[in-house]
């Protein structure tokens, strides 16, 4: 997502400042549970190999330790929407795919590291997108996060190339494990500057099953940073055997 895949370094500006994500119905801790508003930084590696000038992403997004929950005040509705589909048990997502942009992706597993870091996808060509565990997984109540980059080591094209492509109405399907197929309809595409990444609106406690699609964008050539973040917003509209 251009996670840092730049000249310095880049981030993702999701840091969970007072965010819940709800598994049906119960709470799951996930990243910066707590009155922290700090942007997820995606901070770089050094480079893979002297030819690429990019240096590679790094394995981990810093994001605080988990803390209370924040108030029912806290939490931001959900905007009115066309009929949701059928709320889904816990079960894990293992691919992404999004026709109207061409994306048909495996999903990897993100967790958080020993020292509090949420990992990101591998910025190699070819690199899946990932699914963060801290999140519900798709068609649970709440909000399931998937993240990809949106180039690659050495190439302008990664797996959300094309993401802020997406317009209302268009479907994202997700894959899952029981062999069910979670489809959502977005909603609205937004791009966020990362100094000011609306965290609680993005990460809000979805009262109905609901999708983030994030990368990063506006690439800015002077500092070799990526000064944006793409955020679709998705819920779910129908489920279906895989």
């Amino acid at each position: 997502m251009r996670f840092g895949i730049g000249r310095s370094r880049g981030r993702l500006a999701a840091s969970a400042a007072a965010v819940i994500l709800m598994a049906a119905g119960t709470a799951t801790a996930a990243a910066g549970l707590g009155a922290v508003h700090a942007p997820w930084d995606e901070a770089t590696a050094s480079p893979t190999t002297s030819a690429i000038a990019a240096p590679a992403p790094s394995t981990s997004v810093a994001v605080p330790d988990p803390a209370s929950p924040p108030t029912p005040s806290a939490a931001v509705p959900a905007p009115p929407s066309a009929a949701t589909g059928p709320v889904l048990a816990s079960s894990v997502p293992g691919r992404l795919q999004v026709p109207a942009v061409g994306i048909d992706t495996p999903l990897m597993q993100l967790g958080k590291q020993p020292d509090g870091e949420v990992q990101v996808p591998p910025g190699e060509p070819g690199s899946p997108a990932g699914w963060y565990t801290g999140s519900t997984t798709p068609g649970q109540t709440g909000s399931a996060v998937i993240l990809g980059h949106v180039n690659a080591i050495g190439t302008p094209i990664g797996v959300f190339y094309r993401l802020h492509e997406l317009t209302p109405g268009e479907q994202a399907t997700v894959v899952r494990a029981d062999g069910t197929a979670a489809v959502f309809a977005v909603d609205h595409v937004d791009v966020y500057h990362k100094a000011s990444f609306p965290t609680v609106e993005v990460y809000r406690n979805a009262d109905r099953p609901e999708l983030r699609l994030i990368t990063c964008g506006g690439y800015d050539p002077a500092s070799g940073q990526f000064l944006d973040n793409t955020v679709v917003y998705a819920h779910l509209v129908a489920t279906h055997p895989s």
